[in-house]
């Protein structure tokens, strides 16, 4: 079918789905489908999402028990008829003229993939950040040259990714995201949108991107990147390990990928503790359970720390077991 089909997890969100679902509702005639993947929400979000089905008929809702965003997004991405497909966090919003513009640039350029920039803001509104792409270029095409683009894919120690881990704010063509490796129903809470993203880009031959932010992240204080659990070592573990396996799959030549994945252990891990401040007993633990991980401690010994002072005390004290000056300090 023609046209972008639209998926949205949503699990208990009431208070932000309407101004998600308005959003959506109001993209153009190439929106030929919006499936909205109610994961076992406890509270008024599946009647919501009855609402607006009655009123839109492209709506449809698949209502299924919580199995987590990464495999309600999966489950909605494969009911998709369309021949593109775009995901909209069910807490955020997009620009009215989104999709349209994602489309056209997407057939324009004949692209496997375009993405856009995006907003930050809090639940008021506020912006606090803007954060657009491609930063050290005016082009907006680009082709897989020598076995990879002309743009930083994964984060690095030194510097950061140019292109969003994020989903959300890209359009993919239909079966390169469904027959890619990665697409598949995980348990990944943290970093599931990067190992996707990226493995997608791995097997592209063309992406494009959009400067205009069209995409708007209302940033909640109990979100999941302001939360920390023990899980998120393990997802670390795991997204590492799906990201080494793509990059094999489709022959994608990335240059220091040990240091791609310390980037990783900090952003998943060391940044998440840091943000949520826990107590420095909690605080100790998590990080001797970091420190005394057997991927971790490899790449601590064998990771050159060519990156800022702040990262290198951090790595250094966890290399050197130094878990509870390490819990005084961060």
């Amino acid at each position: 079918m023609n046209g972008i089909s639209i998926v949205i997890p949503i699990y208990n969100v009431e208070k932000y789905l309407r101004k998600c679902l308005d959003s959506v509702c109001a993209q153009s005639d190439c929106v030929q489908e919006i499936i909205l993947v109610n994961d076992g929400s406890k509270d008024n979000s599946l009647q919501i999402c009855r609402e607006y089905a009655a009123k839109d008929d492209r709506i449809k809702i698949i209502d299924q028990e919580n199995k987590g965003a990464s495999a309600a997004a999966c489950v909605g991405a494969g009911a998709a008829q369309c021949d593109y497909i775009g995901f909209v966090d069910s807490d955020d919003y997009v620009d009215k003229d989104m999709y349209q513009k994602l489309y056209d640039k997407i057939i324009d350029a004949n692209a496997d993939v375009v993405f856009c920039g995006f907003v930050l803001e809090d639940e008021d509104g506020n912006v606090l950040s803007v954060r657009g792409h491609a930063k050290n270029t005016n082009s907006t095409v680009f082709d897989r040259n020598d076995g990879r683009f002309n743009l930083k894919i994964l984060p690095t120690l030194n510097d950061g990714k140019i292109i969003s881990g994020s989903r959300c704010n890209k359009l993919f063509k239909r079966d390169i995201l469904i027959n890619n490796l990665a697409f598949r129903e995980t348990d990944i809470r943290v970093g599931e949108d990067l190992a996707l993203t990226a493995s997608v880009i791995f097997s592209a031959n063309r992406i494009a991107c959009l400067h205009d932010n069209l995409y708007h992240y209302v940033q909640w204080p109990t979100s999941v990147v302001h939360s920390y659990k023990s899980k998120n070592l393990q997802d670390w573990e795991h997204v590492v390990g799906m990201l080494a396996d793509s990059i094999n799959a489709y022959n994608y030549k990335i240059d220091d990928f040990d240091n791609c994945s310390l980037a990783l252990l900090y952003s998943i891990c060391l940044e998440k503790i840091r943000t949520v401040k826990p107590p420095r007993k909690t605080r100790r633990e998590e990080y001797k359970k970091i420190g005394e991980n057997k991927k971790a401690r490899e790449l601590l010994k064998s990771v050159k720390y060519d990156t800022t002072f702040k990262h290198k005390i951090v790595f250094t004290l966890l290399k050197l077991r130094l878990y509870g000056l390490l819990s005084c300090i961060y």
